[in-house]
């Protein structure tokens, strides 16, 4: 997790240094040999944690199974809250079109 912050973190300091206005340099001091090895490594190791170790911390499949026994929990819980709210809207309903009718009628 570390390493995906600190890549992330040299993205952005990469985006921001292009973003700012500079004088061009001439050929001869481009960025030596060591800075683009540097990032090279980086990069490779962001790739190899993106794709190797990444996907085996996430375990999909675990995280699928408890994503649903929670949801089934949830769903267990809130079905008897929903069916009382949906009796006493009917409820208020009803008493609303009685009293409609009680007042049209006197």
């Amino acid at each position: 997790m570390k390493l995906l912050v600190a890549a992330l973190l040299l993205l952005c300091a990469c985006r921001l240094q292009a973003a700012l206005v500079r004088r061009e340099a001439p050929p001869e001091e481009a960025a030596p040999p060591a800075v683009d090895d540097f990032f090279t490594r980086h990069f490779q190791s962001f790739s190899d944690f993106m794709t190797k170790d990444l996907p085996q911390k996430l375990q999909a499949e675990e995280l699928r199974s408890q994503a649903e026994a929670y949801l089934d929990r949830a769903n267990k819980q809130l079905a008897p809250l929903a069916q009382e709210l949906r009796s006493n809207f009917f409820g208020l309903f009803s008493s609303l079109l009685e009293l409609g009718k009680g007042e049209g009628q006197a």
